[in-house]
């Protein structure tokens, strides 16, 4: 359930003023019950796939600079996980309603305690970031896995330094943010496009939005570092059905920054990949800035 930005502060208002009028009630926020990330260990639980370990360990040695952190089993996840004085980094199965089985992996980052009784979509959720498909993922997600992990350290930081923030759903890319593409040359693997881009969609697009054949030179691209340069990346089920989520995003090869993250539902009429609408929206700002 989506509630508007105005709402939502409205709410959150709302408790802390009944703190103050009423000194009796006792109201914990989410900002509150969180506020010790930073100074807690996060465990990272590792899943058991060799190679997916491998590179999210050294991803983690080398990025994670926000909170203390300790690598762990699934077993040791278990036994620990009812435990509020830890947090949790962990890949998960995403299973969506109309989905008859997890079509995605995603990536979670939890608190110990809350809910832990019950299953981990019932644990204290600090960020969630899709990862890959389930079944036959392509491999790219080990490139991106560096992205990955700093958008959440961002958001876990944010959500202890606001009570907008903690209470916030999922990411988002800011119009400022999304506009800095105005002038860089984009990178799409033809796989990251839809079946429904059409060639009149194709025809708008500018000189540098270059639709590459081979995702395996998009890779390059990403893996060289290429300056003012973005590439696409997506997260879909490998056999996507009605009703399934295809998540979108254009990261930065140079910067690592998230320039672009949107989500929709798959049907007969939207594949997985970027629609029509999405290449619009990405002309669209790079023809108002020139």
């Amino acid at each position: 359930m989506k509630i508007r930005i105005s709402t939502l502060a409205g709410i959150i208002a709302a408790l802390l003023m009944t703190t103050d009028l009423f000194g009796q009630a006792q109201i914990t926020t989410k900002k509150e019950k969180i506020k010790d990330f930073a100074s807690r260990t996060t465990k990272i639980v590792l899943s058991g796939d060799e190679l997916l370990d491998d590179v999210l360990q050294d991803c983690i040695s080398g990025s994670w600079n926000v909170s203390p952190y300790e690598f762990c089993s699934m077993a040791e996840f278990e036994a620990l996980k009812s435990n509020p004085g830890f947090y949790f980094l962990m890949v998960v199965k995403g299973q969506f309603r109309k989905e008859k089985e997890p079509g995605i992996d995603m990536i979670t980052l939890i608190k110990g305690g809350e809910g832990a009784d019950k299953s981990v979509n019932d644990m204290i959720e600090l960020a969630t970031f899709p990862l890959r498909a389930s079944e036959e993922p392509t491999g790219r997600e080990f490139l991106m896995l560096p992205v990955i992990i700093r958008q959440i350290q961002d958001k876990a930081i944010g959500m202890t330094q606001s009570e907008l923030k903690a209470y916030s759903g999922g990411f988002t890319v800011s119009p400022k943010v999304f506009g800095k593409i105005w002038n860089k040359r984009i990178h799409f693997s033809k796989d990251d496009l839809s079946p429904q881009i059409n060639a009149s969609v194709m025809k708008n697009l500018d000189e540098d939005i270059i639709i590459e054949e081979d995702e395996e030179d998009v890779d390059e691209i990403f893996e060289a570092g290429t300056y003012n340069a973005v590439v696409s990346y997506i997260v879909a089920p490998s056999e996507p059905k009605d009703g399934s989520i295809c998540y979108k995003m254009l990261i930065g090869a140079d910067t690592h920054e998230l320039y672009y993250f949107k989500k929709h539902k798959i049907s007969a009429s939207k594949g997985a990949g970027f629609l029509a609408s999405d290449m619009k929206a990405i002309s669209k700002v790079r023809k108002k800035k020139k």
